[in-house]
C-alpha cells in the first residue's frame, strides 16, 4: 500500500480510455488529504449530493418571488465545488437535475405549500417549473463556469419495474403522479435548449442490466432518441462483492452501446465487508475483472467516456450508512493509501 497522493494517477493511466471519475461531497473538500488525492488521481468529478434539487432549492426566497412556477436557488455550496474542480482542471459530469428523490414535496404543491396534505399542483404547472428550474439551474452554471461540465445526468431512476406502471415508470415518484410520462421528455427538451455546446444530456439509473428494468430503459431511450434528446446512458454501478455477476453486467452494457449512446459507468462501488487480506484480495480480482471488461467492450465499439466511483476514499462510504455496516469497496483507503484494487485496476493495463 502506497500514499494514494504519491502514488501514479490512475486518471492519467486510463486517460487514452476514459475518463475515471469520483463524486465528493462537501466534507472531502475540507480536508486537504483529500482535496490532494482528487486532484492526483481523477479526471471527472460529481457532486454527491450538493447539486440535487433540495440542496439548491430554497422555499422562503420562492415565496418571496411570488410566482407561480419560477423558484429561487442557492448555488454557494454547488459554486464552492464547481470552483474547485475549475481550480483542478477537472471537468464535471453534473448529478442531477430530475430526481423524484432529494426533490421536497413542496416543489410540487399548490402555492409552492410545505404542509404533508397540501393539495398538487396540476400537470401543466408541474411541467413549467420543471422546465424553469431546469433552465435557471444550467444557465447559472454555464454562465459562471463556462466549459466546466460536459454532461448532464437530466434524468435519475425514473424507472421501477417491481413497483411500476405498465410503462415501467416509478409510480411512486411525485413527477408521475403529477405528469405522468410527461416529465421526462420534457426535462430533456428544457436541457437540451439550455446546453452549451458539446455538452451531453444522460439518463441514470441503478440495477439497469437487470432484464425486465432494461427492456423498460431501452424503450425510454429509444422514445427520447425519437425526439433527438439524449445523447447517454449512465449505468449506475453499486455492486456487491457476495453476489457479483459480471457477464450479466456486461450483457447489459453490450445491449446500451448498441444504441449507439454513449455510456458512461457510474456511481462505482463493490461493496466489501472485510477490511482483512483475503476480502481485500476478492476485491482486487472483481475490480480487475470489471476493468478489464470495459477495455473489451471499449475494443468492441462502446462508447465509454467515463467511469465514476461514487467515493474518493473508505473513509466517507455511503455504503456505511445504507446498508448499516462496515464497507470497503472503493480503491483507496480510510487513511489514503492504495489498496490491492488499485493495483488490480492499474494492472489491468498492461496486459490490454
Amino acid at each position: 500500500m502506497r500514499n494514494a497522493i504519491l502514488a501514479p494517477s490512475l486518471g492519467e493511466a486510463y486517460r487514452e480510455h476514459f475518463l475515471i471519475g469520483a463524486a465528493v461531497n462537501a466534507y472531502m473538500l475540507r480536508d486537504e488529504g483529500h482535496r490532494r488525492l482528487i486532484r492526483r488521481q481523477f479526471t471527472s468529478m460529481t457532486a454527491e449530493n450538493e447539486m440535487k434539487p433540495e440542496r439548491l432549492l430554497d422555499r422562503e426566497a420562492t415565496l418571496a418571488l411570488a410566482d407561480p412556477v419560477r423558484c429561487a436557488l442557492r448555488f454557494d455550496t454547488a459554486d464552492r465545488m464547481l470552483a474547485f474542480a475549475r481550480e483542478c482542471g477537472i471537468p464535471v459530469r453534473y448529478h442531477t437535475l430530475v430526481w423524484h428523490n432529494q426533490t421536497p414535496r413542496w416543489f410540487f404543491a399548490r402555492g409552492w405549500s410545505d404542509a404533508p396534505d397540501a393539495p398538487l399542483a396540476d400537470a401543466e404547472t408541474v411541467l413549467a417549473r420543471q422546465e424553469a428550474y431546469i433552465l435557471q439551474v444550467m444557465e447559472h452554471v454555464n454562465g459562471a463556469f463556462p466549459g466546466l461540465v460536459y454532461c448532464w445526468d437530466v434524468v435519475n431512476e425514473a424507472v421501477e419495474t417491481e413497483q411500476g406502471g405498465p410503462d415501467g415508470l416509478r409510480t411512486r415518484s411525485l413527477w408521475y403522479q403529477t405528469t405522468g410520462s410527461a416529465f421526462l421528455a420534457n426535462a430533456f427538451r428544457a436541457a437540451r435548449k439550455a446546453r452549451a455546446e458539446g455538452q451531453l444530456l444522460f439518463y441514470n439509473d441503478y440495477n439497469s442490466y437487470f432484464p425486465d428494468k432494461q427492456k423498460a430503459i431501452l424503450k425510454l431511450l429509444s422514445d427520447l432518441r425519437d425526439e433527438n434528446l439524449v445523447d447517454g446512458m449512465g449505468m449506475q454501478t453499486h455492486l456487491d462483492l457476495a453476489r457479483l455477476d459480471l457477464p450479466a453486467f456486461e450483457s447489459g452494457a453490450r445491449a446500451y452501446a448498441k444504441t449507439g449512446l454513449a455510456l458512461h459507468v457510474t456511481e462505482m462501488d463493490i461493496h466489501c465487508p472485510g477490511a482483512d487480506g483475503e476480502s481485500q484480495a476478492l476485491l482486487a480480482k472483481a475490480y480487475g475483472d470489471f476493468f478489464a471488461m470495459l477495455l473489451r467492450l471499449k475494443q468492441d465499439g462502446a462508447h465509454i467516456g467515463c467511469v465514476t466511483f461514487w467515493g474518493v476514499t473508505d473513509r466517507w462510504t455511503w455504503l456505511k450508512f445504507f446498508r448499516k455496516q462496515d464497507s470497503y469497496p472503493l480503491l483507496f483507503s480510510g487513511e489514503m493509501e492504495t489498496k490491492p484494487a488499485f493495483d488490480a485496476v492499474m494492472n489491468v493495463l498492461k496486459t490490454d
